[in-house]
């Protein structure tokens, strides 16, 4: 316990700001099930009564509910659009918004996602999302976040934010910072605050405090990035603390014994204060939530690479938390040391999300890597803020490891973090493996920014690759678009040496073995029941132009359209994993996508059988192995892609005594490794379908034979193999 917040808590006057929901409350399923019951009111008056303090519940709510709930309390509703002191309500500023529109588009959001919640208020919207399974919640909130950038151009004073299981649209002037010097007023003459919270929208409360303030923070289990200096755990303590506080300054307790723990997060560094001596940089974290094991869970191959690599060198791994802030705030960095291995998260400010993530990132360098140069767009201030975003990163990196550590930098988001921590003094090995293709010159050279890419990309020491091609497309490019000098022995530029190699990324195998665990096979046993005798034909992606779908399922209604003995014995499932739906094209994506899926059920559909079965969600692993041991073909058929996982997934799920067929697009990376695939052009539909008509005719003995050879490649370059490669080869690089 802190003798600062002793005093503080004794101080008079004293002004108390307190949020509501996941705070004074519990969270339920939907908000009119979490009302406060009879111990939280009669706490509330007391505390409302008390001498020289000013009491405020700070919330979200409606100004009906706070008011039908906390009658003599001063009060401030819609975070912060609306207070009520002694008298009426007082309007922070009036400008009415036609919310019109968005009505429209939510009523068809809510009919797509029943058990969602849309929550109207005088200023906004709240849209909840805690009744949603998880793979649900994911495809709602890409959704909402496609429909609130669209709202945002022809509404430009509207935002939205991220609270707990919930999106709050309502105009950027209504923040819950404005209670703070309001309740500091109520209070009286040299008065001290006190803040309580627990979700982002209090984040703004708690910036608006002075010096002598303090502010706490509840967990709920999960600790995250905050300006709070102290925390509860949850809504039981934060209850036990202000019933303390209360007594306290009633006169019946001496102090307060159920104090607060101090924050953690608020360093880059380990709580001994301790750099470390390798240090990964990606432009995402795996989930910030724990596991069962007290791991963050997995979010994709990237994980179970680096995870074995970190636990053996006791590393840290530094990345984008996924949250955003204010253009007018400076990211902070928060360390997740409870996690093994520890997590940095920084939070991206809202036009660096714009610009350098949905911007430069996922509009140039996506597209024209992956050889779609029509998608490319150019913009200077999208360029700009990629650099700015590379400097923020720079800043945390150097802080959080030695001078002389090695740091392990993953893909297209961080081309120029080497260049910027070598600007910042780090001395220490920098590696970069590119998860995605490298485009050749001809395409390289569009990039108006192509030579600095260049030139920050050979301060690393090793820049890895999945294929050869990818890799002799890069030197390439050095060799005619920069002046470095290539040979055997490296890239030598500027009294630097860059080594370039092939590392080809890998899964672990076991991890999609044991395909009839029993979690979550209730939901996938009901859909192999719908599907029946029919052969199953499996698509897992992203939803990305990119991945080739519409391609792939022209092909599978070519196949049905030419041999007409294949209805009804076939069913496609196609699952397509939300992704980036606030950029344009993954938007217009996901409705070609639908259009397709229609006409071909509509075209050959039966009363008891539906060719397209097409999922808008993802799957936990332990229901994919299910469907990939299931399925008769792995239908995995990028236009072009830097590696893909799923197709070694596939293989390492099958039933050795009896494998299906893969079926693998030949400018996916893995068809490099895997060629006893059957490889096919998904440029080219029906040959593509007279694939797909061999795959699913494939004799007994030759499928054997195929994934016999595939497993061994699988299982012999694995993802952690592949870690310890790069890690042993940027060594040597010293």
């Amino acid at each position: 316990m802190s003798d600062h917040l002793d005093q503080l808590t004794r101080h008079s006057p004293l002004a108390i700001l307190c949020d509501l929901d996941g705070t004074l409350i519990p969270f339920a399923a939907t908000p009119e099930e979490a009302v406060p019951d009879e111990a939280v009111r009669n706490l509330v008056r007391r505390a409302s009564a008390l001498p020289d303090v000013a009491f405020v519940i700070v919330s979200g709510r409606t100004r009906d509910y706070l008011d039908q709930n906390f009658p003599a309390t001063l009060l401030v509703a819609e975070h912060g659009a609306f207070r009520r002191g002694a008298g009426a309500w007082e309007a922070l500023r009036e400008e009415p918004i036609d919310l019109a529109n968005l009505q429209s588009r939510l009523d068809a959001l809510k009919a797509r996602y029943p058990k969602s919640g849309v929550e109207w208020k005088a200023t906004g919207v709240v849209l909840h999302y805690r009744r949603l399974s998880r793979p649900e919640r994911e495809a709602f909130v890409v959704e909402v976040t496609a429909l609130l950038q669209d709202l945002a151009e022809k509404i430009p004073i509207l935002r939205s934010s991220q609270s707990t299981l919930a999106i709050d649209v309502r105009p950027a002037y209504v923040r819950k910072s404005v209670a703070v010097p309001w309740a500091r007023e109520r209070a009286g003459h040299d008065a001290r605050v006190l803040a309580i919270g627990d979700d982002l929208t209090d984040e703004h409360m708690f910036g608006a405090l002075g010096v002598g303030d303090e502010a706490i923070v509840v967990r709920h289990g999960e600790r995250r990035q905050t300006k709070a200096r102290w925390e509860l755990e949850d809504t039981p303590q934060v209850f036990a603390f202000l019933e303390e506080l209360v007594e306290m300054r009633e006169g019946k307790r001496a102090r307060v014994t159920s104090w607060p723990s101090q924050v953690v997060t608020r360093s880059a560094k380990k709580k001994d204060g301790a750099s470390q001596s390798l240090l990964v940089v990606s432009n995402r974290l795996p989930s910030m939530r724990s596991a069962k094991d007290g791991r963050p869970q997995s979010v994709g191959g990237l994980v179970s690479a680096l995870r074995p690599a970190l636990e053996t060198r006791g590393g840290l791994w530094l990345g984008w938390s996924g949250k955003t802030i204010d253009d007018a705030e400076e990211p902070v960095a928060s360390l997740e040391a409870d996690f093994t291995p520890g997590l940095i998260g920084v939070d991206l400010k809202e036009r660096w999300y714009r610009e350098y993530y949905n911007g430069f990132c996922n509009k140039v360098l996506w597209p024209l890597f992956h050889c779609f140069p029509g998608r490319v767009r150019f913009s200077r201030g999208e360029w700009d803020a990629y650099e700015e975003a590379h400097r923020a990163f720079a800043d945390v990196a150097v802080a959080a490891v030695d001078r002389g550590g090695t740091v392990w930098v993953h893909d297209y988001h961080l081309l120029l973090l080497a260049r910027d921590m070598r600007a910042r003094g780090h001395t220490g090995p920098i590696g970069h493996f590119l998860h995605i293709p490298f485009p050749p010159p001809d395409l390289f050279e569009m990039l108006p920014w192509h030579k600095e890419i260049l030139d920050a990309m050979l301060a690393f020491d090793l820049v890895g690759f999945h294929t050869p091609q990818f890799l002799r497309n890069f030197l390439a490019c050095v060799r005619s678009l920069h002046p470095a000098r290539v040979s055997d022995e490296g890239i030598e530029y500027q009294d630097h040496r860059t080594r370039a190699g092939v590392f080809p990324i890998g899964i672990l195998p076991s991890d999609y073995k044991d395909a009839d665990a029993p979690e979550f096979t209730e939901e996938i046993e009901g859909l192999l029941r719908i599907l029946g005798p029919a052969q199953l034909v499996l698509g897992v992606d992203r939803l990305d132009y990119t991945k080739g779908i519409p391609e792939r399922l022209l092909a599978f209604g070519s196949l049905l359209e030419r041999y007409p003995e294949f209805r009804t014995k076939v069913s496609l499932v196609q699952i397509s994993v939300p992704s980036r739906a606030d950029v344009p094209h993954y938007a217009e994506q996901r409705s070609q996508v639908e259009e397709i899926v229609g006409r071909i059920n509509g075209q050959y559909g039966q009363a008891h059988w539906v060719p397209v079965q097409y999922f808008y969600r993802s799957y936990e692993p332990t229901q994919l192995a299910r469907l990939y041991r299931a399925a008769a073909v792995g239908y995995v058929t990028p236009l072009r892609d830097g590696m893909n996982l799923v197709a070694k997934e596939y293989v390492a799920a099958q039933n050795e005594a009896n494998p299906g067929v893969l079926l693998l697009s030949r400018f996916a990376g893995a068809a490099v490794e895997l060629k006893d695939a059957l490889l096919t052009n998904p440029y080219y539909i029906d040959g593509m379908a007279d694939d797909l008509r061999r795959a699913l005719t494939m004799p007994f003995d030759e499928r054997r034979a195929r994934h016999a050879k595939l497993l061994a490649q699988v299982e012999g370059s694995t993802a952690a193999t592949w870690g310890e490669a790069f890690l042993a080869a940027l060594a040597a690089c010293r």
